[in-house]
């Protein structure tokens, strides 16, 4: 089993900065070998109502890397419109799903794909753990942070999906629900993300 977390970056961005950027996170060099093409899978549109014309950049598995990196994008376009988020696909209407439609009633787009300009995508195993302690859920966080912080200098908006919990946040308070505790006892959290949840709840972001 894996914890995948999802960031969704709303505004434009280049997907192969963002990129490079996240496999620097990953002590990634050019040993370590990566694909670049469109994503056949969603282009084809047999299971999902994807935008055509989607493309994955990805790591190649087991290179010894902490996380597997992958992210989703369209050249020169948002990878998901809010159009095209807000469509109700085949998944909403599975008979499997008949209960939960009988007891919620039809869905009403909350669990819908997000609408983004691309996807960065951490997957990392359960049982990780690294030389300062650190499980699956400190080193995600610690990604999201730095990513976030980065596109935040940049001013571009984002989001981040906790995949325990299945919700979406944005900015860095929930961090702290995703890590298991050795990311919040550094001194980088506490000199550097506490500072950041502060804004956050005095308003500035």
């Amino acid at each position: 089993m894996t914890l995948d977390t999802r960031i969704f970056i709303l505004g434009q961005t280049d997907p192969h900065e963002v990129f490079g950027f996240c496999r620097d996170l990953l002590g990634a060099t050019d040993q370590h070998t990566f694909s670049d093409e469109q994503d056949s899978t969603w282009s084809k549109g047999e299971s999902f109502v994807e935008p055509t014309n989607s493309w994955a950049i990805s790591n190649n598995p087991g290179q010894g890397l902490p996380a597997w990196l992958m992210l989703y994008y369209r050249p020169d376009a948002p990878l998901r419109t809010a159009e095209q988020a807000a469509a109700h696909d085949e998944d909403c209407n599975l008979p499997e799903n008949a209960g939960y439609v009988e007891e919620w009633g039809p869905c009403d787009g909350k669990y819908h794909r997000r609408a983004c300009w691309l996807t960065v995508s951490f997957d990392t195993s359960y049982g990780y753990r690294d030389e300062r302690g650190y499980g699956c859920g400190d080193l995600h966080a610690e990604y999201v942070a730095k990513l976030g912080q980065w596109l935040d200098s940049k001013g571009v908006r984002w989001e981040w999906e906790n995949e325990f919990t299945g919700e979406i946040h944005t900015g860095y308070s929930e961090l702290i629900n995703l890590a298991s505790g050795g990311f919040e006892a550094t001194a980088w959290f506490k000199t550097t993300v506490l500072p950041a949840i502060a804004a956050e709840a005095g308003g500035a972001r």
